[in-house]
């Protein structure tokens, strides 16, 4: 059963859509965990044990590896029975987007990947065994007895925003296990939870430590085990409490604190080009502007008064500081993501040209004294105005892409974007996601692989049938190296007014590939479509995605570009005729004098070239081998430059 269901998971191996319908799955690897996963912190600089308290909620850092003052790193080595083991383990990642509905904001995930963003098993489709692990550094409980009532404690959750893990198969269980490490060196089962393939809550567990584990070396450790080659089987941790005078039921504490992130402060977007801000009749900031807060207190108290303050601030260092929201109310005992709302637009940006990186923030004043739990009483997201359209925010927890086929034409992805003044698309910057199995080993060829990006302009609330312009490029498997988004270039820069649309295309060739899609933002309805059968032969059906979010897609822009509006004037200055013209006929040039002709396929590929002894003749007798399609005719002019015109052949 569980071979069946990763199989079913498997984008290249799910059935080709009919309707259109885009495919969604786990991630085989995440390329933007390797860029911020810190070194390891130098041992040299730990202490040899640390004392009680011990407290974690993940609060730091905002995203990367668990904090090496206070968890081992994967090759940390540490004793057992009298030798010492060179750990393995490790993986384990932070971050405020894995988890559903933590206690604090913050919590640590899993899964089958590690903390470079690649699979544990990457030689094989399918494999199930012991995935991610998080161990604590040593922790001193000499001196103490049983009657310290040392006790552990810590919140959990099977799944999260990718979904359910996989049910239980006893050759390969998929659960969650706490061990404790004794005075003997050995480590002890203290827990375990094995899934029934269903997501839960985050829910409070408190374990009393008995004599055998009160020595100076103490440790513990989460061990997860599920699928090692993708983020299917997700685990999460928060709230994790080791100390001495506990009660068998103290799960409860005097903390108030943030939960759910912000929402993004641009609506309906998490990011535009400054100048596209600027020229808005509105400023497109979210007037519903949202983040959760959480009272891990005793039900039985009464209600508590907070207040908070929403402020944002540019961290280019213009000054710009202002405050978006400013409130509060009684939060009533052992309240579960409770809203706090406020309008973006109540601090209006400044309309400066100059690219800005902003820092929306919400802190809540719940007048604690706790210093341990004060961190989580604050969150943040930052926004970019720079030279990009964004609905994501930079990072992926599924992969979304065309459904593989090998009969099909040409198939495109397209993503509506609206530019509030007339401006040029320069490039797409994507997220690859290599699934790293090889075709040898039943997966897809993990080598560099060619992408086809396009511009269509809009056609009634859908991409025009031919695209504006095309470019191809080349992708790399950025999991072992390079940026987490890759960038292919238009040369020339694409005009594109009101709205337009970019997207990528994907030829019946074998080679898929899927991108990163991310779950904690939504596209707006209408937006996202596809083409099956080739841009110029089906139309555009708009796609909505059996797992919701928003694909990793950036048209970057370039406000302004000279060279190619000089470029336009002097290809405007030419005509062609007849066009569409029928294939096999020729077609006359009229406008100024040229060298000689070419023509190129919309991949901008020659395909014929006017003979010498024709060069310059205004008629160009074109093949009648050609098929019908979209071609471009570059003319050479005499002063070195080219104009290029759009022919159709019938």
């Amino acid at each position: 059963m569980k071979l069946l269901l990763h199989l079913l998971a498997l984008p290249a191996l799910l059935p080709f859509a009919a309707a259109a319908q885009l495919i969604t799955g786990p991630l085989p690897a995440d390329p933007t965990r390797a860029a911020r996963v810190a070194p390891d912190q130098n041992p040299a600089q730990r202490p040899t044990a640390l004392a009680l308290p011990f407290f974690e909620d993940f609060t730091s850092p905002l995203e990367g590896a668990p904090n090496a003052t206070r968890w081992q790193a994967a090759t940390t080595s540490y004793p057992y029975l009298g030798n010492i083991i060179h750990y393995a383990g490790g993986g384990a990642y932070v971050s405020n987007r894995l988890a559903v509905e933590p206690l604090t904001r913050g919590t640590a995930t899993l899964d089958g990947l590690r903390a470079n963003g690649l699979p544990y098993v990457a030689n094989q489709p399918v494999s199930y065994g012991q995935i991610d692990t998080l161990t604590s550094q040593a922790i001193d409980l000499s001196g103490l007895t049983a009657a310290s009532n040392v006790r552990l404690s810590f919140a959990w959750q099977a799944g999260g925003v990718v979904g359910a893990p996989t049910n239980n198969a006893n050759s390969s269980p998929t659960n969650l296990t706490l061990e404790l490490l004794d005075n003997s060196g050995s480590w002890q089962s203290a827990w375990t939870y094995t899934s029934r393939g269903s997501s839960t809550k985050f829910r409070q567990q408190i374990f009393t430590l008995s004599s055998a584990y009160l020595h100076s070396a103490f440790r513990f450790r989460f061990r997860a085990s599920g699928s090692r080659t993708q983020n299917t089987d997700v685990f999460g941790l928060d709230y994790i409490y080791l100390n001495s005078n506990r009660a068998a039921n103290d799960t409860t504490f005097q903390d108030i604190a943030t939960s759910r992130g912000l929402s993004s402060p641009l609506a309906p977007y998490t990011s535009l080009p400054v100048w596209q801000y600027n020229a808005a009749t509105t400023p497109p900031l979210n007037s519903s502007l949202t983040a959760t807060i959480n009272s891990l207190t005793n039900t039985g108290q009464t209600p508590t008064p907070i207040s908070w303050q929403g402020t944002v601030r540019d961290l280019g260092g213009s000054g710009f500081n202002a405050s978006w929201l400013t409130g509060g109310r009684p939060i009533v005992a052992a309240a579960r993501q409770e809203v706090v709302t406020g309008s973006a637009a109540t601090a209006p940006l400044p309309n400066s040209a100059a690219t800005k990186r902003l820092r929306y923030q919400l802190a809540l004043q719940t007048n604690e004294t706790n210093p341990l739990t004060l961190p989580n009483d604050t969150l943040r997201r930052d926004v970019e105005l720079a030279d990009y359209y964004a609905y994501d925010d930079g990072t992926p927890e599924f992969i979304v892409g065309l459904a593989a086929s090998n009969t099909n034409p040409f198939s495109y992805v397209a993503l509506a974007f609206t530019a509030n003044q007339p401006d040029f698309v320069k490039a797409l910057r994507v997220v690859p996601i290599f699934n790293n199995t090889t075709t040898a080993n039943g997966g897809e060829n993990n080598q560099p692989r060619p992408i086809t990006v396009a511009v269509w302009a809009d056609n009634n609330g859908k991409p025009a049938n031919t695209p504006l312009a095309t470019a191809t490029g080349t992708l790399t498997n950025s999991a072992t190296a390079g940026p987490a988004f890759q960038e292919i270039k238009f040369n020339p820069p694409v005009a594109v007014s009101g709205r337009f649309y970019v997207g990528y295309g994907q030829a019946s060739n074998g080679l898929f590939l899927n991108y990163g899609l991310d779950l904690n933002n939504q596209l707006p309805t209408n937006t996202l479509f596809s083409n099956t059968l080739g841009a110029a032969n089906d139309p555009w059906r708009p796609v909505t995605l059996s797992t919701p979010g928003a694909p990793l897609l950036r048209p970057a822009m370039a406000q302004t570009y000279l060279a190619t509006r000089g470029q336009q004037a002097i290809s405007a200055a030419f005509a062609l005729y007849p066009n569409p013209a029928p294939a096999g006929t020729a077609v006359l040039v009229e406008g100024p004098a040229f060298r000689q002709a070419a023509l190129l396929d919309v991949l901008g590929r020659p395909v014929w070239q006017q003979p010498a002894a024709e060069a310059g003749q205004t008629t160009l007798r074109l093949p009648a081998r050609l098929p019908g399609g979209v071609y471009l005719v570059q003319l050479a002019l005499p002063d070195g430059s080219t104009a290029t015109r759009r022919l159709v052949l019938e």
